[in-house]
């Protein structure tokens, strides 16, 4: 198995949600997530959906509207009525998509005993960690496009920079969980062998110094 495929199944954490209150849908760049988002709401009874994303270190590169609206925008055209998503467009990173979305589902008073966590595949664990550690009150699940590694990188744009990408979040979920700002989760040993493996060959862009 290549290292970053590796990597790539690791972050790749999705827990079959029980009776979820509410979905938050984390923003980005791919727009099959609010795709996939839609398609689970359609299906499941869910009360609202929180789509949260302002503009981050890619898409501010490439949209001028927030992630949020991009998403938001998908998903009333595939029959999302619109009077159930609430947007959330200041965050700039998983941490502000919790604590801006918690804000905003307190403000209306809308029920969040359990919550549905909907990402990019690689970002599911990080999300997930973030949240547990951000909101513990709210009792999360994870879900994203079944996707193997090999799958996903047929998709992406550019195949080195989601590498990069998946080093970055990779080394995030230890240094993140050290620091408070995730629960703490330790990463397995053949999975950080992977990571400095692909450190060395260069993969470092998202590497915090």
């Amino acid at each position: 198995m290549l290292p970053e495929e590796k990597i790539y199944n690791y972050l790749n954490k999705c827990c079959v949600p029980q009776h979820p209150d509410f979905i938050l849908v984390l923003g980005s760049s791919d727009l099959r997530v609010p795709k996939f988002a839609a398609e689970y709401f359609l299906e499941n009874p869910v009360s609202y959906i929180v789509v949260s994303g302002g503009l981050g270190k890619v898409t501010n590169e490439i949209w001028t509207e927030t992630e949020a609206q991009k998403f938001s925008k998908v998903m009333i055209d595939l029959g999302v009525p619109s009077e159930k998503i609430y947007l959330e467009e200041k965050a700039s990173n998983t941490g502000e998509n919790i604590l801006f979305s918690k804000k905003i589902i307190e403000q209306y008073d809308l029920p969040h005993r359990e919550g549905l966590l909907i990402a990019k595949p690689y970002m599911t664990r990080r999300a997930y960690n973030t949240a547990a550690q951000q909101w513990p009150e709210v009792k999360w699940s994870t879900s994203a496009e079944p996707l193997t590694y090999h799958e996903y990188l047929e998709l992406v744009d550019n195949q080195e920079t989601f590498i990069h990408l998946i080093v970055g979040d990779l080394q995030r979920i230890k240094v993140y969980g050290e620091l408070g700002f995730q629960i703490p989760e330790q990463v397995p040993t053949d999975v950080w062998e992977a990571y400095k493996e692909l450190v060395d060959r260069g993969y470092n862009r998202y590497v915090m110094a």
